[in-house]
């Protein structure tokens, strides 16, 4: 048993190389990562969650901001402004809808601004600027993290499978896969199986639609009657990945980078693959068999909700 932490980490660092060059793509690289999770994580380091989050995050954000510079800012403001009504319906809908459940189902009220903010605009990061805000307690955004990765993990591999069957075009599955899927890492996972064109709409949209952290944050401070004061103050986590996005985009009009686009977008790609694999392997065995039933029915209806609706639009409509 004394080997088990170096194989753990062994299998870890050979699954990262994998990611890196381009072999190991961003569904098979999830998978990967949960099942090392679940039998690695929690019981032998160096896979200890916190740190490998964090890590996963900023790869993320790193990726994000490298792909800005394969999108022309003309592109970006015009895919935007495609999806923009789809998306102010769906993140008021959303939020309604699952508050209201929430009631129904004698949640708390933390519990229902983080899971209905997380799969209303954008997972995992929602969840961190709405618990910040409405000062929710580890132990409960812990619960409601656990949930909305699990949810991306099963949208990852369900959506572009559904996608083919349907016959989406790029623009329609760029679409959907922004609206439906919770976190920007399976979004861009989601869309990189699909193609190039639906990556760029999928990234576009679902950064538009996280920008709407800010001011749901605020409503929820404001709802939850924790408002700023003399004594206490309410922190907004400002996305500066999304600022440094668009400053990428607005760059990519004035560098001559067409040349150098697929490698950007490769490096972008392989960079989504690893932060995946290491958010699966985030996720331990403890966290996912300790989820709350109720919070969890709460996840899926809110999931499918927005799922079958948004495609129904998105296929009719777009």
């Amino acid at each position: 048993m004394s080997n088990t932490p170096k194989i753990a980490f062994g299998i870890l660092l050979l699954l990262s190389i994998a990611a890196l060059f381009g072999w190991l793509n961003a569904s098979y690289a999830l998978a990967s990562g949960l099942i090392l999770g679940w039998f690695a994580n929690g019981r032998y380091q160096p896979l200890e969650s916190s740190s490998l989050n964090k890590w996963a995050s900023l790869l993320l954000k790193i990726a994000i901001v490298i792909l800005g510079f394969s999108l022309p800012v003309t592109e970006l403001l015009a895919t935007a402004k495609t999806g923009f009504g789809l998306t102010v319906a769906v993140i008021g809908g959303t939020l309604l809808i699952g508050l209201l459940l929430s009631k129904a189902l004698k949640l708390n009220n933390e519990i229902a601004w983080l899971i209905s903010s997380g799969t209303a605009i954008c997972g995992g990061s929602a969840i961190a600027a709405i618990g910040s805000s409405i000062k929710a307690s580890g132990n409960n955004m812990a619960l409601c993290l656990a949930i909305v990765f699990i949810l991306n993990a099963v949208a990852l591999f369900l959506y572009p499978i559904i996608g083919h069957w349907l016959g989406l075009s790029q623009l329609q599955f760029g679409l959907w896969a922004a609206i439906g899927i919770h976190d920007t890492s399976s979004v861009v996972g989601a869309a990189s199986q699909y193609g190039e064109e639906a990556l760029n709409v999928a990234t576009t949209t679902k950064l538009s639609r996280a920008l709407w952290i800010i001011p749901v944050a605020l409503l929820a401070a404001f709802i939850s009657n924790k408002k700023a004061t003399e004594n206490q103050s309410t922190k907004v986590t400002i996305p500066w990945f999304i600022v440094l996005f668009i400053v990428a985009s607005f760059m990519s009009d004035f560098l001559p980078l067409d040349t150098m686009k697929p490698n950007i977008q490769f490096v972008a790609k392989s960079l989504f693959a690893l932060s995946l694999l290491w958010m699966g392997a985030s996720l331990n065995k403890k966290s996912i068999l300790g989820i709350s039933p109720k919070a969890f029915i709460l996840g899926i209806i809110l999931w499918l909700l927005i799922s079958i609706i948004g495609l129904t639009v998105i296929y009719w409509y777009f």
